[in-house]
């Protein structure tokens, strides 16, 4: 183990010494074109939004935006700019345009110039909008029985029309939602629901929320799913791990619909793929944690465990979690030092060098994800690991 500590260390340090001394170049994406959002009731005017890639400081750039009613591979042919007035902690800017067109496209491009390094130009990609679109979201279901779910959206601009058509698009293929639920009208912002019946049980469906106006057609950014009759459970690691017992506990969070669900644990000292030991069931009428103690394992030796619930219609297994038991060479339980606690230390230990590279290419250390992937799609992928 102290070998393989050694190789993380060894793999996050060059990473960040190369990224670090690639920060003093300015990147070919450091300026990206990001979303856009209505600033009006009426659909006539936009915020625009770009971003500069973490490390690169404001002070030094100047952010606008170009825009026009067609795409131009030369930026400058644009026939519109606007000067960014916006400017936050986590490199995005923005800019408001008004006196739109409801029912015209719009071409945009972020724009960025570098007034430290010869007045050097960095150009995001072409994105459009159509400013009298509706806006809508995906909400988690409200209810979700053993073959039905009730799915939640939320119409949230109405992009200046007189009203907007909403619904569901759902099917078990996430990227063929053909499945329509039926066409609500909608003359006001709010919540809207649906509930689709006669589903298979333990079948997972995947769904979004959709609104048309006389503008345009919005889907909601987020896919959800649901699965009707899936129990959910959750294992958590083993305590009182002794020479030859431990306390599994494990969390019921749904039944699934039935009136009681059983739990119990599968285990195995072979590998997490060959669980091949499990504990009695217990029946559970009601969510909640859950325990059982186990007998006889084998001293100083590792083991896999997960927690799997079954209620007659589905089933549904945790994530397996490592511990190992103790070798009686004088550990006790409070000093016990297994597998799973020596990962979670070099875990920490890595992410804890990760975070100091932050600091070095000027990286907040609570930036979303998303954003050091944009910026450092090698960093963000590693810290994506570590998560």
């Amino acid at each position: 183990m102290k070998k393989r500590k050694i190789k993380l260390v060894l793999m996050i340090v060059p990473l960040l010494l190369t990224i670090s001394a690639l920060s003093g170049c300015i990147a070919a994406n450091a300026i990206q074109t990001k979303h856009w959002d209505h600033i009006n009731t009426e659909g006539t005017g936009v915020r625009l939004w770009g971003f500069l890639i973490l490390g690169e400081n404001f002070h030094n750039w100047d952010g606008y935006f170009v825009y026009d009613t067609e795409s131009h591979d030369n930026w400058e042919l644009y026939a519109n700019r606007v000067k960014a007035d916006n400017y936050d902690s986590f490199n995005f800017y923005s800019a408001d345009v008004y006196n739109l067109t409801r029912t015209t496209q719009y071409h945009y491009r972020a724009v960025g110039e570098n007034t430290e390094e010869g007045a050097t130009i960095r150009v995001g990609l072409d994105h459009t909008f159509i400013p009298g679109g509706p806006r809508v979201i995906v909400k988690v279901v409200s209810d979700v029985g053993i073959d039905s779910a009730v799915l939640e959206g939320e119409l949230t601009h109405m992009g200046g029309a007189a009203s907007c058509e909403v619904f569901f698009r759902y099917e078990p293929d996430p990227d063929n939602l053909d499945m329509e639920t039926p066409h609500e009208e909608m003359t006001s912002t709010g919540d809207f629901n649906y509930e689709i019946t006669s589903l298979s049980s333990c079948q997972t469906y995947y769904y979004r929320a959709v609104a048309i106006n006389d503008a345009d057609t919005w889907d909601s950014i987020y896919i959800f799913q649901v699965t009707p009759g899936l129990p959910t459970v959750e294992t958590y690691l083993p305590k009182g791990v002794t020479q030859t017992s431990a306390l599994y506990r494990g969390e019921l969070f749904d039944l699934g619909g039935p009136a009681s669900c059983e739990v119990w644990f599968e285990y195995g000292d072979d590998n997490p793929n060959n669980l091949d030991e499990t504990t009695d069931p217990i029946t559970l009428t009601v969510p909640g944690e859950f325990s059982i103690e186990v007998d006889g394992l084998n001293l100083d030796t590792t083991y896999w465990v997960r927690s799997v619930a079954n209620n007659g219609l589905c089933e549904h297994k945790g994530e397996i979690k490592e511990f190992k038991t103790l070798s009686g060479f004088g550990e006790t339980e409070y000093k016990e030092l297994n597998q799973a606690t020596i990962k979670d230390r070099i875990h920490t230990r890595i992410k804890s060098l990760t975070y100091k590279g932050f600091n070095i290419l000027g990286i907040p250390e609570d930036a979303p994800i998303e954003l050091i992937i944009d910026s450092y799609p090698m960093l963000g992928r590693f810290i994506q690991y570590l998560e």
